[in-house]
């Protein structure tokens, strides 16, 4: 199987292109679903985070308070290391066994969408590395409109992740969105044709 490793710059687009290769009948195997089913539902993970960090990152229910807990280690680099070495390994293993699954179906293609793929050590697991790539500053005016967040919020969470121009130069791929949607398209479909006839697809 051929692992294209997804991944970008909050803001950047990532997660348009994931959904357009997903429509191209690719799987796309994504990070932060399984952040979050890993946080909603594995209790041995919610667990850890809550001897971790407190009961406060609870909620009056009892569920993890997924923004409490982002304002928390997004200003505070330590607990932000710490949450990624509780989440980081369950997550990587949770999609190796999806991507299994997946060969075993007789896929020849799949998608790591990750943000984090650099930071988190996961580009180990994939064959080459799509970075979809834009300027900073449409990355936060995205970020602030997308997420309704404060500039000093989204300059935090760009912040948290390595350089988008760091990730450029470690890619085998760059994907261009700073343009239209029918530019950035043009470069994805030149880039699946050649992994799909390598691929014998």
């Amino acid at each position: 199987m051929w692992v294209i490793g997804l991944t970008g710059g909050i803001g950047s687009g990532k997660s348009t292109v994931a959904h357009w290769l997903s429509e191209q009948g690719i799987a796309v195997l994504d990070a932060d679903r399984t952040v979050h089913e890993l946080l909603a539902s594995d209790q041995e993970t919610i667990n850890e985070v809550v001897t971790e960090f407190g009961k406060g990152v609870l909620s009056d229910t009892g569920e993890l308070a997924r923004r409490i807990l982002g304002q928390r280690v997004f200003s505070d680099p330590k607990a932000r290391r710490r949450l990624e070495e509780i989440l980081h390994p369950r997550v990587a293993d949770s999609m190796y066994k999806r991507q299994l699954i997946l060969e075993a179906q007789g896929a020849k293609v799949c998608v790591w969408d990750v943000p984090l793929l650099f930071e988190a050590g996961f580009s180990q697991w994939v064959n080459e590395v799509w970075v979809v790539w834009v300027p900073v500053s449409i990355q936060k005016d995205r970020v602030m409109k997308r997420d309704t967040l404060s500039l000093s919020e989204v300059d935090l969470r760009i912040q948290a992740q390595y350089p988008l121009e760091e990730k450029v130069r470690q890619a085998n791929v760059v994907i261009d969105n700073s343009g239209t949607w029918q530019e950035t398209e043009v470069q994805c479909v030149k880039e699946l044709a050649r992994i799909k006839r390598d691929c014998g697809l």
